[in-house]
């Protein structure tokens, strides 16, 4: 197969032959219902994900309890919730059943707004830090709420442990916990891992996934050497991520930094492409880590009119197995449909940071270039 027919043709992913090699990446809109529920809003930009033919669409984050939120219309997946989420699906499924729905779960953690509760799982003391018997039951959470995510008809969850939210800063190196989660690798892990398991668990076939922030840029963060370390050092995260991908991973979603802290690590800026092709490097590097799990490589949407041609030479070269555009989706629902049978028709993301800055404000988000908040044309 040539590379001009590698991205949008169907491809194998786990057990799916799924239609392209495209994803759409979780991108909170800060738009649910009251309590939580699905919305008009996820009614509207998930029926065009569906329509715009991507391989795989991961819904935006969902936390595993009303009592910490990051947005303050956040989404939440519980039982009075699993309902709307269930229609949500069979809607996406009459448009499209071929592509993979896959929902990413969530804690804030020490990111709750102060509509929340916010907890830390380590570090500094900005926020109350979370018990042994706490994150027992945030494993629980978020088993329980992938049991209902395979009810509603998802097609697998992803645990969202990057960009500095709970599961992600427990896999810190920081992380000095004197319990069963902090220390060892093995126990920075566990949260991950277990939820990795507990989630394979609720249905066969069901697929679970996990997003990893690899070189976060903080002082002990992801990706350093130990509590002090700054500088990137990938040795302890492969460490980390050999623990998550032996309880079952069925795919390591790749990106970088903590949008609150070093954001230009995890949305590259225009034309820095030296930000951008570190992105392609950590999902290298992960994918040779462990040829047999599939990897999800991020920050095509700064690629612009080249991010096409990026993603095929990757997947190519087996960089990476899936290329993940996130604000791309957003400024142009239909990219996959339009780069196979419209490439001049697509609307590219101009990196004009209009859909952060709603997001960082609490507004509901949308494509402030393209005026569209999940519709299209």
């Amino acid at each position: 197969m040539n590379k001009s027919n590698l991205l949008t043709s169907p491809a194998l992913f786990r057990s799916r032959v799924i239609p392209n090699r495209l994803a759409a990446q979780a991108m909170e809109t800060n738009s649910a219902a009251p309590g939580g529920g699905v919305g008009e809003a996820q009614f509207a930009r998930y029926g065009s994900l569906a329509a715009g033919g991507w391989g795989i669409v991961i819904m935006e984050a969902v936390s595993v309890t009303a009592d910490s939120l990051a947005r303050v219309r956040g989404l939440v997946m519980n039982k009075e919730s699993v309902d709307g989420f269930r229609c949500l699906v069979d809607s996406f499924k009459a448009v499209n059943p071929d592509s993979l729905f896959i929902i990413q779960l969530t804690h804030a953690g020490r990111f709750a707004g102060g509509f929340s509760r916010p907890f830390s799982g380590c570090g500094d003391d900005s926020a109350p830090r979370i018990s042994a018997a706490g994150l027992d039951a945030v494993r629980n959470l978020h088993g329980e709420a992938a049991r209902l995510a395979a009810s509603a008809g998802f097609d697998g969850a992803e645990l969202k442990a990057c960009h500095g939210y709970l599961a992600g800063e427990l896999l810190r190196p920081l992380n000095d916990r004197g319990d069963d989660y902090g220390g060892s690798p093995a126990n920075r892990a566990r949260l991950v891992a277990s939820a990795i398991a507990d989630a394979r668990a609720v249905r066969p076939g069901f697929l679970a996934g996990v997003r990893v922030s690899l070189y976060e840029g903080l002082r002990g963060g992801c990706g350093t050497a130990g509590p002090e370390g700054l500088m990137e050092d990938l040795a302890d995260m492969r460490t980390v991520l050999a623990k998550i991908a032996g309880a079952g991973a069925d795919y390591i979603n790749v990106s970088a930094g903590v949008p609150a802290i070093t954001p230009q690590l995890t949305r590259p800026l225009k034309g820095n492409a030296f930000d951008l092709y570190h992105h392609f490097r950590y999902a290298r590097t992960v994918r040779q880590w462990f040829p047999d799990v599939p990897v999800i490589g991020s920050a095509y949407s700064t690629g612009g009119e080249s991010a096409a041609s990026f993603a095929e030479e990757n997947i190519s070269a087996e960089y990476a197995d899936i290329a993940g555009f996130g604000r791309q989706s957003l400024a142009d629902p239909f990219y996959p449909k339009k780069l196979k049978n419209a490439p001049g028709s697509i609307d590219y993301c101009t990196l004009c940071g209009g859909c952060s800055r709603l997001l960082k404000n609490q507004k509901p988000v949308r494509c402030t270039t393209y005026a569209r908040e999940g519709g299209g044309r």
